[in-house]
């Protein structure tokens, strides 16, 4: 490929300006830019699509030959201008949750591009972290800003500085957020040539990041909601035009009300976005709980990829392994029979040859259908009527609309919470024993049971070493556990009560040990 700057060979991300349907990509473009400056994160495709007809509202033949805006996303997508992730939390009718949506953002990059192509003088600010040191300039502008408000008379002058503080905050915070959300989405997507090694490092840094924001966003965040509405119900809506009109900077041709009224509804737009992130819009969740429920996400396909690894690494069973070595069996076969073939391939994954199914035939029918007889072969097995009956049929009228999952969430949450905590003291008090004898376990609880049963599956999985030790670890990292023998060896097999029965094992030392959730 030559050198030649061209805009379909190195810089992709403008290729929309030489499509046909340039000024469509530049509206959608145009849309998101302006979410981001009212302090939002991203939009869904029906709301894109809605803005951007809307501004075309004065263009009728433009309007009429608009395209899909799905296709237009998708290009942009695809070209680097844009990010998207599936949108999880639309409610709506049953058709609407069935549809494919998606919530798109600018990518700093396209941001960047799109800016310096329209004109518009304004910082990237990719700053590529998230700021928990912020939060605190956020709380003291806002503070600040609600004094001087509630002032009689009220310090506009000062208001003005308190809210252009506050606005900068925030922007920063959107913009790390959007970043945060971009390079989680990047890092995490794990593949098959996953680095160990790196990925492990990465994990330590990435917990303890996300830790550090979302401990500072749920300290701060009830006091910045609090100072919200405080500012609120000293009208603070009503003085964004005062603000406005005491920093309104002449312009030549450009009337001053005109002036004062477009400032003002870019203040108005900037406190909505400011609202937003921590107040639940009509269709949409506050931005600092998007983030809470994106760093759980995040946390949680961290724990599932060291899950994965420890698997590989403790557990002598590899799945990947076994494909391995089941396919250079079937090659070493070579031109073997076709029934060894067979017999290899019925062994491995147990699939065997079709079965007829159907009603049974009547008496006086003398024909008999072979297990092993061909589909094209045998002739067609009767089947009754009441197979081809048609499922319940929906109601006349609209269609329900989806369930909030918001209760069943909590619900599952507080389960959730209470089974670990049921474990993790199962896991405590059986790492208090110390060294013990099996046939000294005596009755155990249903959770100390669990954990006894995960123990021996991992320990008796393990080698023997020369001493005839054997030591583990469970999939999780958390439990180190070491079963030696007994001297002199017990002849009788010690037994553990369980509300479920009795386990009869021969009489070994259990060790069980707490280490670090950290630890790999």
């Amino acid at each position: 490929m030559t050198t030649v700057y061209g805009f379909g060979h190195r810089m992709p991300l403008v290729n929309y300006l030489t499509s046909q349907h340039a000024v469509y990509f530049r509206l959608a473009l145009d849309v998101l830019l302006e979410e981001e400056s009212r302090l939002g994160i991203h939009l869904p495709t029906g709301e894109i699509g809605q803005e951007v007809a809307k501004r075309l509202s004065g263009a009728p033949e433009l309007l009429a030959e608009m395209p899909a805006i799905d296709g237009l996303l998708d290009s942009l997508n695809t070209w680097g201008n844009v990010t998207r992730i599936y949108n999880l939390r639309r409610s709506g009718t049953a058709q609407e949750f069935i549809r494919k949506d998606f919530l798109y953002q600018l990518t700093p990059a396209g941001a960047q591009v799109h800016r310096t192509l329209t004109l518009i003088d304004q910082e990237l600010g990719a700053t590529g972290a998230l700021q928990a040191s912020m939060l605190p300039e956020v709380l003291e502008a806002l503070t600040v800003l609600v004094k001087a408000v509630e002032k009689s008379p009220p310090d506009l002058a000062g208001a003005g500085r308190a809210f252009q503080r506050l606005a900068g905050g925030f922007t920063q915070l959107t913009e790390n957020a959007k970043l945060f959300v971009q390079g989680l989405n990047r890092s995490l997507a794990v593949d098959d040539q996953l680095d160990v090694e790196a990925f492990l490092a990465y994990k330590d840094v990435v917990v303890g990041y996300l830790q550090t924001f979302i401990l500072a966003l749920s300290r701060t965040g009830p006091l910045i909601s609090g100072l919200i509405e405080q500012a609120e119900e000293a009208a603070i809506r009503l003085r964004l035009g005062d603000i406005a009109a005491l920093e309104a900077a002449p312009q030549l041709g450009v009337a001053k009300e005109d002036i004062v009224a477009r400032d003002t509804d870019r203040l108005a737009g900037q406190w909505a976005g400011v609202r937003s992130w921590f107040f639940e819009g009509p269709d949409r969740l506050p931005v600092a709980q998007t983030l809470q429920d994106r760093a759980s996400d995040a946390v949680n396909h961290i724990l599932l990829t060291i899950r994965q690894i420890n698997e590989q690494r403790f557990r002598r069973v590899d799945r990947g392994a076994d494909l391995v070595t089941l396919a250079t069996w079937f090659d070493a076969m070579g031109d073997s029979p076709q029934q060894k073939v067979s017999a290899l391939w019925h062994t491995a994954f147990g699939m065997y040859s079709a079965r007829h199914l159907g009603t049974p035939r009547s008496p006086d029918d003398d024909e008999d259908v072979l297990p092993r007889a061909s589909w094209w072969d045998s002739s067609p097995a009767p089947v009754s009527a009441t197979y081809r009956a048609s499922g319940p049929r929906m109601r006349p009228g609209p269609p329900p609309r989806v369930r909030s999952p918001r209760r069943a969430k909590s619900m599952l949450a507080a389960e959730l919470g209470k089974q670990q905590y049921e474990e993790t003291s199962a896991e405590e008090s059986m790492a208090a024993r110390g060294p013990v004898r099996l046939s000294a376990l005596g009755q155990l609880n249903d959770a100390e049971a669990d954990v006894l049963l995960r123990c021996l599956d991992h320990v008796l999985s393990a080698p023997q070493d020369g001493s005839g030790v054997r030591r583990a670890r469970t999939s999780d990292g958390r439990l180190a556990i070491t079963l030696a023998p007994v001297e002199p060896p017990s002849p009788q097999a010690a037994s553990v009560a369980m509300r479920g029965g009795r386990l009869r094992i021969a009489d070994m030392e259990l060790t069980v040990r707490l280490t670090s959730r950290r630890s790999a």
